[in-house]
């Protein structure tokens, strides 16, 4: 008996099955539904480990249509698994591997490494082989190691339209998530298979370039700034490449902005969103540098709606550069970026205090008028009195100078100890102190609470260790 309702309909009910194992079912009722609903499946494909990447591989190379159903592809959980000596044979000798591989390569030396690598289970090879297939992808979420010299190689090549790409590759992509892991290093023997070390800048520059790409989001990146030789005839002040990318949205975790991220910032025409956590474990890294933060994101004062800072970075006392001392720096003012509507910044970065109690530049100063919600990060108990005082300012003035502004956040070391400087001795009985912002800080903040509650603006205070309990 053939189902009344159109295939449009049936897809439509398909699309809201969430579970992938409920849309795998689809497929085995009739010859009809695995038609009608295997592109469905192929629709978001998740990758772990290189046996998933083979079979995948050669099911959409022998059903195109299938790579062309494909919308997003994540190998972020993909993990390391040996390859037995049967199954590196059957991958080196497959006729469809093989064809493909000569597709794509340059040279036979070229295929004949590729193939080695495939052979070894490295998942640089194999995405780098499987990307070129999805022309429809909106959404790619890669986990990479520190030498991944195929995945480099591919995407060079699709900026600049070369084998296997004839016409501008990965037209739809829009968001492009790029996370280094640490253990794939270690358990897919990099140093097994040679090559100089790579940074994650490497990668994420020629998804700038691509036109359609929105969204960029990246853990461990090391500012390509730093890292990039100046070409022939350049100067150490020459500017770099401005507007030519259509990127709105940086997101960079764990990452090390000797230069303020600079290349990669004033690459975008159009920045929106900017958020950087800072961390001091790379090797080449300097120590956060705020005033660099601000020279880079001039470009974008104008259109940036959105700026997190050192979102709970990590700092340490030496670098390689030596003392790091300039992490604790004023950013500079924020009153020229016009669209700023969100900023996480911290207390050091936001206000001049780093050699005296009070700001050089009074908050007020410091802030735009389009700002719609103020989260300060790393506030010492010693400066919440000022904070309180400068805070205090902004409210009062709310109408006139700062008419979008909903919601302020306080954030820093609050919370109760055994043994707190409130004059309380710690009980040494079986009762323990519970963890919970000291009173006295709810009491140092009273009265910029009711001044928010007046001027109808939300206010919260947040310990940094509590909010992970």
């Amino acid at each position: 008996m053939q189902l009344a309702l159109p295939n449009d309909v049936l897809l439509l009910i398909g699309e809201q099955l969430e579970q992938k194992a409920d849309r795998w079912n689809l497929i085995f009722v009739s010859r009809h539904f695995h038609d009608l609903f295997l592109p469905l499946v192929y629709r978001n494909v998740s990758i772990n480990n290189w046996q998933d990447a083979n079979w995948f591989l050669h099911a959409i190379l022998k059903r195109p249509a299938l790579a062309r159903a494909a919308r997003e592809l994540d190998l972020t959980d993909w993990h390391a698994k040996s390859v037995s000596d049967d199954d590196c044979n059957q991958i080196q000798t497959s006729t469809a591997l093989s064809t493909w591989l000569d597709a794509v390569s340059c040279s036979t030396l070229e295929s004949d490494h590729w193939a080695q690598r495939l052979g070894q289970g490295l998942s640089d090879a194999w995405v780098a082989l499987i990307l070129p297939l999805l022309s429809q992808l909106r959404k790619i979420s890669l986990a990479y190691m520190t030498n991944s010299p195929y995945l480099d190689l591919i995407m060079q090549r699709a900026v600049d339209c070369e084998k296997p790409f004839s016409v501008q590759p990965f037209r739809h992509l829009q968001e492009v998530s790029l996370h280094h892991r640490g253990d794939l290093d270690h358990n897919e023997h990099l140093g097994d298979v040679g090559g100089d070390t790579q940074l994650s800048s490497t990668l994420l520059l020629p998804f700038f370039q691509l036109p359609s790409v929105r969204t960029i989001t990246a853990n461990s990146v090391v500012d390509p700034s730093s890292i990039t030789p100046h070409s022939e005839g350049s100067t150490d002040g020459e500017t770099p490449r401005l507007g030519f990318s259509s990127i709105t949205d940086i997101d960079l975790r764990a990452s090390s902005g000797n230069h303020g991220m600079e290349t990669l910032v004033n690459s975008c025409a159009d920045l929106k969103s900017f958020k950087y956590q800072h961390s001091d474990s790379h090797v080449l890294s300097h120590g956060y540098q705020p005033s660099a933060f601000h020279r880079s994101l001039t470009h974008s004062k104008k259109s940036l709606q959105t700026l997190w800072l050192d979102h709970y970075g990590s700092h340490y006392p030496f670098t390689a550069a030596g003392l790091n001392q300039s992490h604790d720096e004023w950013f500079g003012s924020l009153v020229d970026f016009t669209a700023l509507k969100e900023v996480r910044v911290r207390l050091p970065n936001l206000l001049d205090i780093r050699y005296q109690n009070e700001p050089t530049t009074p908050l007020m100063e410091c802030l735009p008028s389009s700002l719609e919600t103020l989260y300060i990060e790393g506030c010492e108990e010693r400066y919440l009195g000022m904070l309180v005082s400068q805070l205090q300012a902004v409210v009062k003035n709310r109408r006139t100078r700062f008419p979008q502004l909903k919601r302020v956040d306080i954030e820093g070391a609050f919370q109760n100890v055994s043994s707190d400087d409130d004059d309380q001795v710690a009980d040494s009985g079986p009762e323990v102190l519970e963890a919970v912002i000291k009173d006295k800080i709810y009491q140092a903040a009273e009265p910029l609470h009711i001044d928010c509650v007046s001027a109808g603006l939300e206010l919260h205070l947040h310990d940094r260790a509590l909010s992970h309990i």
